[in-house]
């Protein structure tokens, strides 16, 4: 095999190997192949990921982060949207049997049946369109794997890592921090991708909470909620309240305030509040 597919983490030889097959990247699917060993391993080494784990890579492209999750973890799940990158991992690793290769599109994916029973360890090079969606879907706590480590846009990390009150901070950020504790590894050139990106880059490690930030009482309220919230961001909160069909005059919260100067303590006491009065 090690003379039919070359080193794919050679920008020479990679381009040469996609003019082999008849392979141009395509822009609307966001493929924005890793060519870069280090960079590779640094993610491999971030992910945590060991010989118990149960791996899933999503947007596998050429397999180079496939075949390195294949040497560390029990078992590699990956998904392919584009059909022509799924054949070519199935007969490039048709010989390993810790490998299964879906083509489906992961924005379409029931993820309980992938991420559960734990520990299941999520790993990608994410297709920048999409990349934030795919994430939302991953932090519904009642089926977040253990961890998420992604190469994805760096203004979708700094969303993500952005503290109340500014300007980036909005509904991902309530969402995957309610889930997760998210760190930023480092950010990325882009001469470590084929073709380079448009947009920085950072890969970003997202490790499940062992018990949620704050006490909820009903989690659909909350998500419901800060999702209707941040589409009028602007407002003050007895406005948005209103609005909701959950009218207040006063909360646990000021409600001359906006959705974005909330920290997750205080989202927490909101939902409560909200639906405690549905109740009532």
């Amino acid at each position: 095999m090690e003379d039919v597919y070359p080193c794919l983490t050679r920008s020479r030889e990679v381009r040469h190997y996609l003019s082999d097959i008849g392979f141009s990247p395509s822009k609307s699917m966001g493929q924005n192949f890793l060519i870069d060993a280090n960079m590779r391993d640094l993610i491999l080494d971030a992910s945590g990921v060991g010989s118990e784990d149960m791996a899933v890579e999503i947007g596998p492209g050429l397999g180079v982060m496939t075949e390195g999750l294949m040497e560390r973890a029990k078992h590699v799940t990956a998904i392919e949207l584009d059909f022509r990158l799924a054949e070519h991992l199935q007969q490039r690793f048709s010989e390993r049997r810790n490998l299964t290769l879906l083509n489906q599109d992961a924005t379409k994916t029931d993820w309980e049946a992938f991420v559960r029973p734990d520990p299941v360890r999520v790993i990608s090079n994410l297709p920048y369109s999409v990349g934030s969606r795919i994430l939302y879907d991953l932090a519904d706590p009642a089926l977040a794997p253990v961890s998420i480590t992604v190469m994805l846009q760096s203004d979708v990390a700094d969303r993500m890592l952005a503290a109340p009150a500014s300007d980036l901070y909005g509904l991902l950020t309530v969402r995957m921090s309610w889930a997760y504790e998210i760190s930023r590894v480092r950010n990325v050139p882009g001469n470590c991708f084929l073709p380079p990106p448009r947009v920085g880059s950072s890969v970003v490690h997202l490790e499940r909470r062992t018990q949620a930030p704050a006490e909820v009482n009903d989690y659909a309220t909350l998500e419901k909620l800060s999702r209707f919230a941040f589409t009028k961001r602007r407002k003050q909160l007895k406005s948005i309240l209103k609005s909701f069909g959950t009218p207040m005059d006063d909360g646990p919260v000021d409600l001359t305030r906006r959705p974005e100067t909330l920290n997750l303590e205080e989202w927490a006491a909101l939902s409560n509040a909200v639906s405690g009065a549905d109740k009532g």
